[in-house]
């Protein structure tokens, strides 16, 4: 006997990347040998010790189990059922994760391997899964020539009222953050976009073999010092091809102070999930403080909107400002567009009518406007980025796209997920 195991999330290399959220994957005789009739089977983890783990239910679920037991019909018809990643159990490599079809008597007649492909902690980062990540990033800049000057050149002055200032802050950042990791992902599936959690220390994120630090005498000037054979030690971006250069207003040994002068400045995990006290509308404002006053604790580029992202700090640090969202609308059952407090045009209005902000505006650079108030250039980026695995958020995603990332009020997913943020339905 042998059972074929197919899930929707794989790509047309046959590979398979699933997340917290739930995913299609049907099973059917493919070939039955011994009496006719329908066959018992169960589905169990497979895949190497350590390695991502899954959970299975025959309907889309936040409570699926450890195994799951199919009949399949003996005419070798379909039968479906949902698979996820188990929680806190993501994969460290590709296809470290499997489905294991096992019959009554104990043997595996059917296999299908997969990754629990998650958005990690920078710091807790396998050296492997760190390298991918910089070898993905170092290929998509390719000495100053690659794509990932468009992506820098999304993220200007003159673009700043269509990610900055106003209600669309963190969707718009979302769809940025997906259409770069997307990108990476087209160089090595494997990768998935880390996060700076930038309210604990993080040496290890500014050691010289992931993002490195300048030389210890200012005098010398602040641009990197990369070890040779580093991915990024020819990273350049704009016409003058300028390297990277930061360099930490606070000692990197421990986080970035929380305060500053009485005021609040790169303010913890809690002390941002309580702003707003469950609402968007007061949420919305960790834009100045923990996310703005995160870019000023460094000198150079970061620190500032036209020039933030010739840094690729600046991307980690935006998916620890989009974790903390998701955290938020988790904590908060925030993720019905339709609700108020989970997206609410309250504060300073962009004229006029808060034009790409509102839920079912399309985002720029995506929707290629030129017409005014957006940006007149021509647009650094085409249509989003697609992905293999799922058909969200399409060539010009919306503002309401970027809410429900993992699809709670149906539909399928966008394709990411964050290490501490689960999946749960709304009961």
């Amino acid at each position: 006997m042998k059972v074929e195991i197919d899930l929707e999330a794989t790509d047309p290399q046959g590979r398979s990347f699933i997340g917290w959220a739930p995913v299609r994957a049907t099973a059917r005789l493919s070939e039955a040998n011994g009496p006719p009739g329908p066959a018992d089977i169960t589905l169990r983890n497979g895949g190497l010790a350590g390695g991502g783990r899954v959970v299975f239910d025959l309907q889309r679920s936040d409570a699926g189990t450890a195994e799951l037991r199919l009949t399949l019909p003996a005419d070798g018809s379909e039968v479906e059922f949902q698979v996820a990643g188990d929680f806190q159990h993501p994969s460290t490599d590709p296809d470290d994760a499997a489905i294991d079809a096992i019959v009554p008597a104990g043997g595996v007649v059917g296999r299908c391997e997969l990754m629990v492909r998650i958005r990690k902690n920078a710091v807790k980062l396998t050296p492997a899964e760190r390298d991918r990540f910089l070898l993905a990033l170092g290929k998509l800049n390719d000495d100053g020539a690659g794509p990932f000057q468009s992506f820098r050149d999304t993220h200007v002055d003159s673009s700043r009222a269509e990610a900055h200032g106003y209600p669309g802050f963190p969707p718009w950042h979302r769809a940025y953050l997906l259409d770069l990791e997307r990108s990476l992902q087209a160089i090595d599936p494997a990768v998935a976009l880390p996060y700076w959690r930038f309210d604990e220390p993080a040496p290890g994120l500014f050691a010289p073999e992931f993002f490195g630090m300048p030389s210890a005498d200012p005098a010398q000037g602040d641009v990197i010092q990369f070890p040779h054979g580093h991915a990024l030690e020819f990273w350049k971006t704009d016409p003058t091809h300028d390297p990277i250069e930061r360099r930490p207003r606070y000692d990197i040994a421990v986080a970035p102070p929380q305060s500053v002068g009485g005021q609040p400045f790169v303010i913890d995990q809690a002390a941002t999930l309580a702003l707003g006290s469950g609402r968007y509308r007061g949420f919305r404002m960790m834009e100045i403080a923990p996310h703005g006053n995160a870019h000023t604790s460094f000198d150079g580029p970061v620190n500032s909107v036209p020039t933030a992202a010739k840094d690729p700090l600046f991307f980690l640090l935006h998916a620890n400002v989009d974790r903390l969202w998701a955290f938020w609308q988790w904590l908060n059952r925030r993720t019905d567009p339709n609700d108020p407090d989970t997206y609410h045009l309250s504060g300073p209005v962009r004229p006029p009518n808060n034009i790409g902000h509102k839920l079912d505006d399309t985002m720029w650079p995506w929707n290629g406007s030129t017409t005014p108030p957006r940006p007149t250039f021509v647009p650094p980026r085409g249509s989003f980025a697609s992905s293999p695995i799922t058909a969200r958020p399409g060539a010009q995603p919306t503002v309401r796209d970027m809410i429900d990332y993992q699809g709670v009020h149906g539909g399928a997913a966008l394709g990411f997920d964050y290490d501490d943020v689960p999946f749960e339905l709304r009961p």
